[in-house]
């Protein structure tokens, strides 16, 4: 009874820590972002899937709807990275659309018109720049700033609104910082963007504001590629270009700006030319060995997978009632980043556009050695699988860690071949981590999820690296497709077993059936001669023969046998021959094999009673139970049958030999 009565409180306890974590509103798994400051990567979570609730609004009002603004890099002064400028412009961007209905000029159009313009070429906008542009995209508004080097790692970061028809500021923000508050997450922009958006007229709601404050990684992530990107590809660097484009597409697929420059850039690279410096041969050789060695090192630093994991845990198996735990799953993707490989197949397609890859010995790249042998060349080190050791820990709302656990993904690529312009995109992999013997007493409402490390890169570095793309998202359908997909896959394999088994039955009782000698033979033609010719059969007929196959593969029978004979008659002359008549009976016992479904193969047990008209030499019944042996094959026309066969049998004291053919009738 106590035994019971602890089960039921231990079932109790589950119930009402599954129900308020499943009851819990703040939220939502669907729309969950990684926390942290940069430090490390984890997202909060809750065991038993949670109702999503709709995002809060980010702003109320109209939000700016009349405000037309174009956002311009700001200027620079002291020893200012090239690209930082470019990345505030584009964070800045990415901020104003998100959290306002302010309308923006888009960045590729505007730097087209400075270009065209001449606008700004001592680096610095005056007021005659502001109205130009304003008349040429009709814009009210203008965000400009500086950003200033002071020493080290610190920035002062300074910024405006300026009205371009009355240069009268709007708004105005102004903060020191250092590049890992400017990068990471963009902590120092997220600030301004939501002070310059609160000056302009925006109400933010607060939980609009908290979430642009707190900012995302991987936004940033694809602004900083998209900014150093540009100010590669405005230095010549087409194909540092090209992986930073890359990398802000892996880290943000929807951003519009950072694709349509990559399109562009990728159909000038698979065009075949990589360098406006390529003059010669060689030069072009040496330039692809360059990119060769680029992309290596690229892909070593950034492998073109992306992990997902799923905030929602499931429990796995039974609680364990007498120790009060239980077994929790967290579900964990690994996909190919579809931008990583695209950006290797541009190369690949532009390297065989050259026409020379197989004259320079580059057949086998990027998965395979070049030739000759070149150290650093070749992609993934020319491993034709890849697997990611992930390292998870989950802790409750009190940050005690709960349990350990780790998770080995793994995909392959496959069918990839020198020669070859194209590699496929290898299969993803969707696994389970097993979080072992979790104390109920433990369990609260939400829980954290922290991925420790991949490969054995911490947590930190992933995310200061931007190693790779690792985010938050909904597995459950996709289980749900895989674990129907395995379903199926079974019952197809149940399905094929049977019928392999039902076919193999058939085959094996069609076997059984074809190893059965049932005929009769109605006559048979043979030639016997004895050892050294002293006697010889010339012609022989067998009036009969009957055979029957009562076990497969055996037989047993009666069959008979006519002949004339010459002989050395010794009651006449030494040398006088004269023919003599000779039957015999003969049962037999023997062993039958099929090949095929015509031919059976035969090997028969005899002995034979045998009668001779000789009867001065021989008496009436001569060698009595001659024993012997026959093999042969029997050759199926339907219902008919050719027979041929040798026998051998002692005869009158000697070894004799036999060759027969003849026709028959299968029955049974």
């Amino acid at each position: 009874m106590k035994t019971l009565s602890k089960r039921l409180l231990l079932n109790t306890l589950l119930s009402l820590v599954l129900f308020a974590a499943c009851a819990s509103t703040g939220f939502a798994p669907g729309n969950s972002t990684l926390l942290g400051s940069g430090t490390e990567i984890s997202a909060q979570g809750s065991l038993g899937r949670m109702e999503a609730v709709p995002s809060d609004p980010l702003y109320t009002g109209d939000g700016g709807k009349n405000i037309r603004l174009a956002v311009l890099a700001p200027e620079t002064q002291g020893n200012v990275p090239a690209y930082l400028p470019i990345y505030i412009q584009g964070l800045l961007n990415n901020n104003f659309s998100r959290y306002s209905s302010i309308s923006l000029i888009d960045r590729q159009n505007l730097d087209r018109i400075i270009s065209e313009q001449n606008i700004a070429a001592s680096g610095i906008y005056s007021d005659r720049d502001f109205i130009t542009i304003g008349n040429l995209t009709n814009t009210q508004y203008f965000l400009f700033g500086t950003i200033q080097r002071l020493s080290g790692e610190r920035y002062s970061l300074q910024l405006s609104i300026t009205d371009s028809a009355t240069g009268v500021r709007r708004a105005n923000f102004m903060m020191d910082g250092s590049l890992a508050q400017l990068e990471g997450r963009g902590t120092l922009i997220n600030e301004a963007s939501a002070d310059l958006l609160t000056q302009m007229g925006v109400a933010l709601t607060e939980s609009g504001k908290q979430t642009l404050l707190d900012g995302n990684t991987s936004v940033a992530r694809a602004e900083a590629g998209l900014a150093r990107g540009i100010t590669a590809q405005a230095g010549g660097e087409e194909l540092e270009a090209l992986f930073n484009f890359t990398q802000a597409i892996t880290f943000d697929p929807s951003q519009l700006e950072a694709l349509s420059r990559l399109n562009m850039l990728s159909t000038d690279i698979s065009g075949g030319t990589i360098s406006q410096r390529i003059v010669n041969d060689i030069q072009a050789r040496n330039r692809w060995l360059e990119v060769f060695r680029e992309t290596t090192r690229f892909f070593n630093d950034h492998p073109p997978f992306e992990i997902t994991f799923d905030p929602n845990l499931v429990q796995i198996g039974q609680t364990d009632y007498v120790r009060s735990t239980a077994n929790i799953g967290m579900r964990i993707a690994l996909d190919p980043s579809e931008a990583g490989f695209a950006a290797l197949n541009t190369l690949l397609e532009g390297l065989d556009k050259t026409g020379m890859r197989d004259v320079w010995g580059f057949s086998g790249w990027p998965l395979l050695d070049i030739t000759p042998r070149t150290a650093g060349t070749v992609v993934f080190n020319g491993r034709p699988s890849f697997n990611f050791k992930v390292d998870v820990a989950l802790l409750n709302e009190e940050n005690k860690t709960l349990a350990n656990s780790s998770i080995n993904l793994t995909t392959e690529i496959k069918g990839f071949f020198a020669g070859n312009i194209r590699i496929s995109l290898p299969s993803g992999d969707l696994e389970t981590v097993n979080f072992s013997n979790v104390r109920a007493e433990d369990l609260t409402p939400s829980l954290i999820i922290v991925i420790v490390a991949v490969n054995g890169i911490s947590s930190r570095d992933l995310s200061d690296s931007g190693y790779m793309r690792i985010v938050t998202g909904d597995l459950d359908e996709r289980w749900q497709r895989r674990e129907a997909a395995l379903a199926m896959d079974a019952r197809a394999a149940e399905r094929e077993a049977a019928t392999a088994a039902s076919v193999a039955a058939r085959r094996r009782e069609a076997f059984f059936a074809l190893a059965k000698r049932n005929n009769v033979e109605f006559i048979s033609l043979y030639y016997k001669w004895e050892q050294g010719n002293t006697e010889k059969y010339i012609v022989g007929i067998t009036p009969g023969g009957i055979y029957k196959s009562l076990v497969p593969f055996t037989t047993i029978g009666v069959e008979g046998r006519l002949g004339w004979c010459n002989e050395i008659g010794r009651f006449k002359s030494k040398d006088e021959e004269y023919l003599a008549l000779e039957f015999g009976v003969a049962p037999l016992v023997g062993f039958v094999f099929p090949i095929g479904n015509r031919v059976l193969l035969f090997s028969d047990f005899l002995l034979e009673i045998s009668f001779s008209s000789n009867w001065y030499y021989n008496g009436l019944i001569t060698e009595w139970l001659n024993p012997g042996f026959d093999a042969g094959a029997t050759y199926k026309l339907g219902k008919f049958n050719i027979t041929s066969k040798y026998r051998g049998m002692f005869y009158a004291g000697k070894y004799s030999h036999a060759v027969a053919a003849g026709l028959g009738y299968s029955f049974w």
